[in-house]
Parts: structure tokens; sequence; C-alpha cells
């Protein structure tokens, strides 16, 4: 996820860049298949941000914050995480909106795990 991370750091903020980060995505899919749902998600995510624009000119503020929720998001995810956290990564990656100008907070990693514990199933936080 670091270099997925390190190379979207370097892009601009254009659709463009969408469009390459779903590419990535495909290869990754297949390269590491058993983070394939992931990559699926995250790559649907980007599609709708792709889609919701058909081709029309994005507004900077637009693309600044859709961009900015995506590298939050990518930031925050944990590869490495027990089954529990990978569920909610993938829960988070498909209630995400890249448009929402509240999403931010929600890709604080700090908020959904704590080096006690996390936060289960039932949304409520759980100490190990």
């Amino acid at each position: 996820m670091n270099d997925l991370y390190d190379w979207l750091s370097r892009q601009h903020h254009g659709l463009q860049t969408f469009q390459l980060f779903r590419q990535r995505l495909t290869t990754l899919a297949f390269d590491e298949p058993n983070h394939k749902a992931l990559y699926t998600l995250l790559s649907l995510l980007a599609a709708r941000y792709i889609e919701a624009f058909d081709e029309e000119p994005v507004p900077i503020s637009v693309a600044d914050r859709a961009y900015g929720n995506l590298l939050r998001l990518v930031a925050s995810l944990n590869l490495t995480a027990p089954a529990e956290g990978k569920l909610n990564d993938l829960n988070r990656i498909a209630a995400t909106d890249l448009l929402d100008p509240s999403s931010a907070s929600d890709f604080d990693p700090a908020r959904h795990f704590s080096s006690r514990g996390g936060i289960g199933l039932d949304g409520q936080h759980r100490l190990d």
C-alpha cells in the first residue's frame, strides 16, 4: 500500500490520475489476489468520481477535495490488519464519497484502531 500511496502522492489532482489509479489497481488485483476486494472497491470508488463528471470540467476546489480524500483514504488502509480491521477498511471504502467534504475525517486510522483495540462489527470500540 505504501507504493500505491507514494505514487498517488506524486500525481496531479486531475481525472487522468484517477484513471491511472484504476489501471494500477487492476494490476495490483491481479498481482496480489489476497487483496483483490480492496483493490476492486478502490477502483469502483475512483470510477464513481470519474463518471460523476463524464468529460465535464472539474472545478479545482472539487478536484483538490476528491484527490485529498483519496490520498487520506489510501494512507489509512492497513494491509496487515487482522481480519476485522480489513473488513472495516473495506466498509469504509464502500461507504466513501470522494466528493463529500465531510469525508476527510472518516479516513483517520486512529479513529478506527488504537494500539489496544479497534471498532467491532457492531460499531462499538473494542479492547483486545
